[in-house]
């Protein structure tokens, strides 16, 4: 057996032809995430056992059974609305769709249900225009302080504030996903780029540039603390690849020392997106959305606008000037 995929009951393997699959929802369900989503990155796979776990709960204590002819539309849009009843967020639930609808398909083509595609005409939750999560230009100096700060008050062998220093950098000024940064081996950092970068789900970007100022912070890392030696780029204390909680922590830190002498109204919030969010937005700033699409590594430009939308301060500032 090559490989599992489990989401409930026994697991399946992604070798079994999808003949022999007969009826069992579950095991559609188990093939399609070993055949179909395993490729994905380790959180996009846990995202999407997450979608399917949820609605193959709310199937079973709906129908009683696992036979895949049993969901219907009428089914899918019942579990919708349990999804809105628990207070999930719009966002959320269109996630969770967006993953059964995949699975639908994927099922669908290979073992046609009685009733026809359980997801179609399932339309999505509407969604307020999300607010724009990025940084104001003062709020990225006094983060940019913070951060060099650390690096002169951290003295103990278990801080890492030059290490920290260049992930801050490198995040701000690359836009990259935090799953994407903590992939990064040292081979892959070219003196100017980031090449061969896998990005969310299956794509790779070949190129990805690093400004002067990220590029300065992580040949510092490399210099005095990393070394040349082949593996993750950015490493723990024990020489392993560092880990999603260590940036949270590093990001977390820098904000601290920011808002050390700030009003509790004026402390910024750090974590990864943002970082993602202002480098973008600055880029559709600068040189348009399509450039901040592909810096960003959607492929649709459904999702850039997220980044790049103004906020409502702005909004509300370009209305009183258009006259």
């Amino acid at each position: 057996m090559a490989g599992t995929a489990l989401l409930l009951g026994k697991p399946v393997s992604v070798e079994t032809p999808p003949a022999c699959k007969g009826d069992n929802l579950v095991a559609w369900f188990n093939l399609y995430m070993g055949l179909e989503a395993g490729a994905n990155a380790d959180n996009t796979i846990a995202a999407k056992t997450r979608d399917l776990k949820a609605f193959l709960g709310f199937f079973a204590l709906a129908i009683g059974s696992d036979h895949a002819d049993l969901w219907t539309r009428s089914i899918t849009a019942d579990f919708v609305k349990a999804l809105l009843k628990e207070k999930r967020s719009p966002t959320s639930i269109n996630r969770i769709l967006a993953t059964l609808r995949h699975c639908a398909s994927w099922v669908h083509r290979k073992r046609p249900f009685l009733a026809g595609n359980p997801t179609e005409r399932i339309a999505d939750i509407a969604v307020d225009d999300p607010e724009w999560k990025g940084l104001a230009d003062i709020e990225v100096t006094r983060l940019k302080a913070a951060a060099e700060q650390l690096i002169h008050v951290k003295r103990r062998r278990n801080q890492h504030p030059i290490r920290d220093f260049a992930i801050f950098h490198v995040l701000l000024r690359t836009g990259l996903r935090i799953s994407e940064l903590l992939r990064l081996d040292l081979d892959q950092y070219q003196g100017k780029h980031f090449v061969n970068v896998k990005r969310k789900g299956r794509k790779v970007t070949r190129e990805i540039f690093v400004a002067a100022e990220a590029r300065e912070a992580l040949d510092r890392y490399i210099d005095e603390v990393r070394g040349r030696q082949p593996g993750s780029l950015f490493l723990s204390r024990s020489g392993k690849r560092l880990a999603r909680q260590n940036v949270d922590s590093a990001l977390k830190a820098i904000a601290s020392q920011a808002n050390a002498r700030f009003p509790d109204d004026q402390n910024i919030k750090l974590h990864a997106h943002v970082l993602r969010h202002t480098c973008l937005r600055r880029a559709a700033e600068k040189h348009g959305v399509q450039y901040a699409m592909e810096l960003s590594g959607q492929s649709s430009e459904r999702y850039i606008w997220r980044y790049v939308q103004p906020s409502s301060e702005q909004k509300e500032a370009a209305l009183d000037d258009l006259f």
